[in-house]
């Protein structure tokens, strides 16, 4: 995604020429275990590419998709959350161009705290006093285990699991089609992602 959006600035001579990336939404089969997913794999660079280019904005598609059709049924959502996304990097704007993204993850008090930027008021999870969908993970493949997510703040989230304490990052919405229950008060959704602890 980074040297496409290099190669189309170098090639059309217009080093600023914004880039509004669609996240992959949800498609495929449901887990009720942590598993690894290369679905989530192309999210999660897709995120990357958008957070490390100031031209560059995402639009998740996570929560608007159908686990059965690739495309999302939903394309009022998806348009509305582009517009939102250009109205920052393309028209300048000053508002949150996507919605909660990660700003640190650390270990602290035998848990990890996930802090965000780029939201709207505060964080709210639907359904629940918390957010489903955080794992705490090891190096290896196959060591993530689910999370208990509980609010610390308006920013914040404690992660807890019995292995907080040699966890070495954080998985949250990872796999094919997961459930994602993370927004802010605007309504934007937090998008998946993976992140080291420091």
């Amino acid at each position: 995604m980074t040297a496409l959006m290099t190669d189309w600035r170098q090639r059309l001579n217009a080093p600023t020429l914004p880039f509004l990336i669609v996240q992959l939404p949800n498609f495929g089969m449901r887990n009720t275990a942590p598993v690894e997913s290369g679905w989530s794999g192309v999210r999660e660079g897709q995120r990357r590419a958008a957070n490390a280019d100031p031209h560059a904005a995402l639009a998740v598609t996570i929560d608007v998709g159908d686990a059965a059709e690739l495309h999302p049924p939903n394309k009022q959502a998806v348009g509305r959350r582009l517009a939102r996304a250009a109205r920052a990097v393309v028209y300048g704007e000053d508002i949150v161009p996507s919605g909660p993204i990660p700003a640190s993850v650390i270990r602290a008090q035998g848990a990890v705290l996930v802090r965000f930027t780029d939201i709207e008021e505060r964080l709210v999870a639907y359904g629940g006093d918390g957010p489903i969908g955080f794992e705490l993970c090891g190096d290896a493949v196959g060591s993530c285990r689910f999370a208990l997510a509980r609010f610390d703040g308006e920013q914040t989230l404690r992660l807890t699991a019995d292995n907080a304490q040699t966890a070495t990052r954080v998985r949250y919405c990872w796999g094919d089609a997961p459930t994602c229950t993370l927004y802010d008060s605007a309504g934007a959704p937090a998008g998946p992602f993976e992140e080291a602890i420091r």
